[in-house]
């Protein structure tokens, strides 16, 4: 019995798995039956044959459509080991690497905080193995170029990406292909203009360009909607007037009127994940001793518009007492190394209260609102 039925048994009763199993349509039960021989199947044909690249090739594309990638990579790296020319194998380990990577930071950095870096390179290479292997396959040539344009800056294979990319829009394949090659092209050139407007603020900051710069990168606002929580709370909204090479790692967080650390509101996935081993944010860091950070890491956020909001509540989740609060943020940008504090006080009382302070060029623009009990 394969896993998908297995796991319907073991979690369902009888009663209810025979009604789940009833509403089913007969073919889509019929596939489902379908998939677990045939997963079965395969599973017994890869025992029988363990030296068989192609097969392990095809056990790694079914762990990939099921979404276990992890193992995907196990099978994958295997077919490699056996046919080190086996194209298929270098292609569907460069998909299933890109995957993992889409998750994001992880808890996996602490340990190895190249973890993701280091993941981006062997996928990359697996895409150069498989293009040396098929250089005329122009679908393969499309994915290193998205690659390539994907890449952190200091890997250096942009050009290499838009070369691939160019060859595409050369070959035989379909319209929609070109389309796609066409569209990472852009992306491409837009990434090496941005790479020019990072040196002019990086190297001239109080100049015209660098200015005229900002002004262009600046986001339009959004608006928070109070309807959807319920107060007393504490609206913190802020912009990010930047974009670099990479995401810059920024934390939002409360202290008191001394100082003493009260709660984070926020924290980039590096930053949160990585903790003391990499430190991006030293004030943050300082202040919070990582004491609440897994349960407000999040994805990193970039240039933009940002809301976050503050129940009132400090990091051991007891309310606080009235009084005056400091609300603050921190953003650290790489490769330019642009950093920017700014805090904005807050007066938790029976009345509400709004405090803007708009300085320098990072985060342009930050706005605390607190909205009391009704």
């Amino acid at each position: 019995m394969c896993n998908k039925l297995r796991n319907l048994l073991n979690v369902l009763p009888i009663q209810k798995l025979h009604k789940r199993l009833s509403g089913l349509s007969a073919a889509f039960f019929l596939l489902l039956l379908f998939g677990c021989f045939q997963t079965t199947e395969l599973k017994e044909k890869t025992q029988r044959e363990p030296d068989n690249s192609t097969l392990l090739v095809e056990s790694g594309k079914a762990h990939f459509d099921a979404k276990h990638y992890e193992e995907a990579k196990k099978v994958l790296k295997e077919a490699i080991k056996i046919n080190r020319s086996n194209v298929e194998a270098y292609k569907w380990l460069a998909l299933t690497l890109r995957e993992i990577i889409a998750k994001g930071y992880d808890e996996k950095i602490y340990e190895n905080t190249d973890y993701r870096r280091n993941l981006t390179l062997e996928g990359y290479r697996a895409l150069n193995k498989a293009v040396s292997l098929a250089p005329e396959d122009g679908e393969l040539r499309l994915l290193r170029g998205i690659a390539g344009v994907k890449m952190p800056f200091f890997v250096r294979k942009l050009e290499q990406g838009i070369d691939d990319l160019n060859r595409v829009l050369k070959s035989n394949v379909p319209d929609s292909t070109k389309a796609e090659a066409l569209y990472w092209l852009g992306k491409a050139y837009q990434k090496k203009a941005m790479s020019r407007w990072i040196k002019v603020v990086s190297k001239n900051p109080n100049s015209k360009a660098s200015k005229a710069i900002f002004d262009r990168m600046r986001p339009a606002a959004r608006r928070f909607d109070l309807s959807q929580y319920r107060p007393p709370v504490v609206a913190i909204d802020f912009i990010l007037g930047f974009r670099d090479e990479l995401e810059p790692q920024t934390a939002v967080w409360v202290e008191d009127r001394e100082g003493s650390f009260v709660k984070t509101i926020y924290v980039s996935g590096f930053s949160g994940h990585a903790k003391e081993k990499e430190v991006r944010l030293h004030k943050w860091a300082d202040s919070s001793k990582f004491v609440d950070v897994d349960a407000v890491t999040g994805a990193s956020i970039d240039l933009g518009h940002h809301i976050y909001v503050w129940d009132l509540r400090d990091n051991s989740g007891t309310k606080v007492k009235a009084g005056e609060y400091i609300v603050k943020v921190e953003v650290a940008y790489w490769p330019s190394r642009q950093y920017q504090l700014v805090s904005a006080r807050v007066d938790l009382g029976e009345e509400g209260g709004r405090t803007v302070v708009e300085e320098g060029n990072f985060v342009p623009y930050l706005e605390v609102n607190y909205f009391p009990a009704r």
